[in-house]
């Protein structure tokens, strides 16, 4: 009993002060709290780690997360139609659409009709939008690997394989 209620404790020593005031308001209430905190928690890192890049590394270059993200899914997989980006970049089409005209006024991204449907706009890296990619992501990933570094190796490893499962678990239950 004593070892059981120390390792309580433990872990409400362990919780971040949004935890602990949810611990205080629904601590009583039939909740799934590990689920709570795991998703909770992943949300405040995502959006911590967010700014600091957006901060830190896009900021000079005057790129959303988001603009950055999809000249980094053009860089990587090269052309690919709007409704595509949207897809790789986790927004929705009309973001997508607004996100290229942006990067198309600052002539970083080009579009063309497609060849069956005019409806569908198929985008790709300008010159320039290359050379902004291959010029900020050396920075970007040398932030990334600031943030990683309060994590040793092997737990950057068993964290991504974690998110990776969690993402499997998501797309299974969206029927995909």
């Amino acid at each position: 009993m004593k070892a059981a209620r120390k390792q309580v404790n433990k872990r409400q020593a362990d919780l971040l002060p949004a935890e602990a005031k949810v611990m205080e308001k629904l601590g009583d209430l039939p909740l799934d709290f590990r689920a709570m905190a795991a998703i909770s928690n992943l949300f405040r890192a995502s959006m911590a780690v967010r700014r600091r890049l957006e901060g830190n590394v896009l900021a000079a270059d005057r790129l959303s997360w988001t603009s950055f993200s999809s000249l980094w899914v053009l860089w990587v997989w090269g052309e690919m139609e709007v409704r595509e980006l949207a897809t790789h970049v986790c927004i929705s089409r009309p973001t997508a659409t607004g996100v290229v005209g942006t990067l198309k006024r600052r002539s970083f991204v080009k579009s063309r009709p497609g060849p069956h449907d005019g409806r569908t706009v198929f985008v790709d890296l300008t010159p320039k939008g290359r050379k902004v990619i291959e010029r900020v992501f050396p920075k970007f990933n040398a932030e990334e690997a600031a943030v990683a570094s309060s994590l040793g190796p092997a737990d950057q490893d068993r964290l991504a394989g974690l998110l990776r499962s969690l993402l499997r678990g998501v797309d299974q239950k969206n029927g995909k």
